[in-house]
């Protein structure tokens, strides 16, 4: 009788789990297959930055694009030139995230300013303190058959003593020192110092005179401003094609 009675109730369990699984609600709780979002992977960073190494001072709204084709909606982030590193404010606890570099492909800020066409992504570049190549996060200016990117690139310039409450201490004095990327169709990338007609004309000798030209009538223009880098740009490819 025991026996009989202890096989009912494993039958009995067996079928409330079999039941549990079939329900995607239970107790309240909802489980909406469709809309799950994995969770970001990176490691916490208590670490104390200089405020001129971020490229957004503020956390700003946006959406991470995962090397494996997922995308990561509307989070808390922020980028930093001197580290290369793209950081999460993790909504429970406040704290920020180093995110994990290797699996993220790019990035958008949703609004920044009132712009709405900031995307970063990770691209391959040689820097001259390194031996290899790396790859680090550039900022999308145009894309065409000759696209441009920029590497904000933040180093420390020099290390000054100044005084704090009496203290001595020394600081560091960073510099921002921007790298244009021009990449055209057939993955060849020059890098530039400065978008000057004398830098473009020796990427595209052919188009000199019209490069020189294009510069003369656009004299009170500022290419280091990114509408007329967009239009600098849509020039050069109007001219790359003739």
């Amino acid at each position: 009788m025991k026996i009989r009675l202890l096989l009912v109730n494993i039958i009995f369990l067996l079928t409330a789990v079999q039941s549990l699984y079939g329900q995607t609600e239970c107790c309240g709780i909802s489980i909406d297959k469709e809309n799950y979002e994995r969770e970001l992977s990176g490691e916490l960073f208590a670490q104390t930055l200089d405020t001129i190494t971020w490229f957004n001072k503020d956390w700003i709204s946006g959406d991470i694009f995962l090397a494996d084709g997922e995308v990561i909606r509307n989070k808390q982030i922020k980028y930093n030139g001197f580290l290369d590193e793209i950081f999460w404010k993790e909504p429970k606890s406040g704290k920020t995230i180093k995110l994990d570099k290797k699996a993220i492909l790019k990035f958008h800020f949703l609004n920044l300013n009132g712009d709405t066409s900031v995307y970063f992504r990770k691209y391959m570049v040689k820097r001259d303190i390194l031996i290899d190549s790396s790859e680090v996060f550039v900022q999308e200016i145009y894309l065409g058959k000759l696209s441009l990117f920029i590497f904000h690139y933040i180093y420390v310039e020099r290390r000054e003593i100044v005084a704090k409450n009496n203290v001595l201490f020394e600081k560091e004095i960073y510099l921002e020192k921007p790298v244009y990327l021009l990449s055209n169709t057939n993955n060849r990338t020059i890098a530039l110092k400065s978008l000057t007609w004398k830098n473009l004309s020796a990427l595209l000798p052919d188009r000199k005179q019209k490069i020189r030209q294009f510069f003369k009538q656009a004299r009170k223009v500022r290419i280091e401003i990114y509408p007329h880098m967009i239009m600098l740009m849509k020039f050069l490819n109007s001219i790359e094609d003739q």
